[in-house]
């Protein structure tokens, strides 16, 4: 096989990955996807006025592989047979780089615009998908919405009340924070990782650290790891509890937004209790950690979880058991395993499909490396599913961190915060590269850094779960009254952002 095999946070040099002929390249890519596994990147590593040298970047779930081969596109050569006729779930890496880069997948069944939202390649105009008929009438929502929402165009194909096809459309929060990490100092590129998707701080911060100690070749303690994914861990329990208190919202269950509301205060007090930020931010750093867990905090939080436990199981058992509640929530939205599984769905939404994929247990990392965790999958993969599996991560979580309060290494980190190198000055390892992977609480999160021959930053990518799921999330409402988008769009809970970056 011509490609460079490595695992997630494995150091590697750049030229160790073979350049292959663009032939070569397609053939290689599918062999890797016919063999199993997923893509994950595809993007320039190097590119001048001439030319572009085009990373292709696939993940194993079975073996904790990663794959990664590359070639050279040039002016005369810019373009490739598209993977996505017989691997849908690479359609759009294959339109990012149409878009962002020029090169061109021929044959692509369905080449659209990712973060622009009105033209494609090189400024052809885009026209959306659309259905013709005396009956077929068109419901456009967004970017501007009535509530307090990121923006973004959901166009829906309608018969009567009946959803046909929905398209969406993003980009309106496009930052080119990819770019600006490659020209930002230490400080700022810290807050700029904190920032690309406001509610997973620790799941991107986690994946940039970890990849900027990699470059270094810097290890931290077993107490900092853990302390790390405790943290991850919060941010999964907060989130999926303000997710179930949405899919509640939406359903008319008051009394069950109310409760998952209040728990979740419980425990984004305890992240604000750890680092002083109820959302993670500056706790992490390359290097370890800005504030070590006190035996009082560590006490307090304790309080807190086992409050959350307690009563979580009172709320869920409540709403799950409610004919009201579950009449609005089995067999709505369904996205059936196979399409899950060929789009590339990931995280919570890909197990409540039977996807039972996790990059906590599939491509380990950190504590996780010492300290196994269980997920869950369903079958049924409708709203319900969406919904179950996020009550069955905050009880895992939850003996998660619990079991690891009990593990802790009794290590004081204060005075190794203090003289421990601030991480101003790194040294990078040249000519290198990294790919590194975390699961935030939407799903896999991937980062992809590269340095140059003098051990500076030169490629940043990053791809956020929202990717691959916004298509998910079209699927689930096809042959849906379109009154149901709302709760389906809630049991997905997408970024805008985190996609648009």
């Amino acid at each position: 096989m011509n490609n460079l095999i490595t695992h997630n946070l494995g150091l590697f040099k750049t030229k160790e990955v073979p350049e292959l002929s663009i032939a070569e390249f397609q053939a290689e890519c599918l062999e890797i996807l016919s063999n199993g596994s997923r893509m994950i990147g595809l993007f320039p590593v190097e590119e001048n006025a001439s030319s572009k040298k085009i990373l292709a970047v696939f993940a194993n779930d079975d073996t904790s592989a990663v794959h990664l081969t590359s070639t050279v596109f040039d002016l005369e050569n810019d373009s490739f047979e598209s993977f996505a006729n017989e691997f849908p779930l690479t359609n759009y890496f294959e339109c990012e780089l149409a878009e962002d880069h020029h090169i061109r997948p021929l044959n692509h069944p369905w080449l659209r615009p990712v973060r622009k939202q009105d033209y494609i390649l090189d400024n052809v105009p885009y026209k959306f998908y659309n259905l013709e008929g005396d009956e077929i009438h068109e419901v456009a929502v967004g970017p501007v919405h009535a509530g307090v929402i990121e923006p973004g165009h959901f166009r829906f194909q309608c018969n009567g009340e009946n959803v046909f096809h929905l398209e969406i459309s993003l980009g309106y929060q496009h930052r080119g924070i990819e770019s600006i990490l490659l020209r930002s100092n230490y400080f700022k590129r810290l807050n700029l990782v904190e920032s690309i998707a406001g509610d997973t701080v620790i799941g991107h911060t986690l994946a940039y650290c970890q990849a900027i100690e990699t470059l270094s070749k810097t290890s931290i303690s077993l107490r900092e790891s853990m302390i790390r994914v405790v943290a991850e861990e919060l941010e999964r329990i907060a989130m999926h509890l303000s997710g179930l208190g949405g899919v509640a919202n939406d359903v008319g269950f008051a009394i069950g937004a109310a409760s998952y509301g209040r728990l979740r205060t419980l425990v984004i007090n305890s992240m604000a209790l750890l680092c002083g930020s109820r959302f993670g931010r500056g706790l992490l750093k390359p290097g370890g950690l800005r504030f070590d867990l006190t035996e009082e905090v560590l006490k307090k939080i304790t309080v807190n979880l086992l409050q959350v436990s307690e009563d979580i199981k009172l709320i869920n058992d409540f709403m799950f058991s409610s004919t009201s509640v579950m009449s609005r929530l089995e067999d709505t939205g369904k996205v059936h395993n196979l399409w899950a599984k060929q789009i590339g769905l990931v995280g919570p939404a890909a197990r409540a499909s039977a996807v039972h994929i996790d990059t906590r247990t599939n491509f380990p990392y950190g504590a996780y490396r010492y300290h196994v965790i269980q997920t869950v999958s369903l079958d049924s993969g409708d709203v319900f599913a969406r919904a179950k599996i996020r009550s069955f991560e905050i009880d895992e979580s939850l003996r998660f961190i619990l079991d690891l309060f009990n593990e802790m290494p009794e290590e004081n980190l204060s005075s190794q915060m203090q003289t421990k190198n601030n991480f101003t000055n790194l040294s990078l390892e040249p000519g290198a590269g990294v790919i590194s992977l975390t699961e935030g609480w939407r799903g896999e999160i991937v980062h992809c850094l590269f340095t140059d021959t003098k051990g500076n930053l030169m490629t940043y990518k990053i791809k956020d779960p929202s990717f691959n799921n916004w298509y998910g999330l079209a699927l689930s409402v096809r042959n849906e009254g379109i009154s149901n988008f709302p709760l389906c769009n809630k049991s997905f809970d997408l970024s805008y952002s985190g996609h648009d970056l």
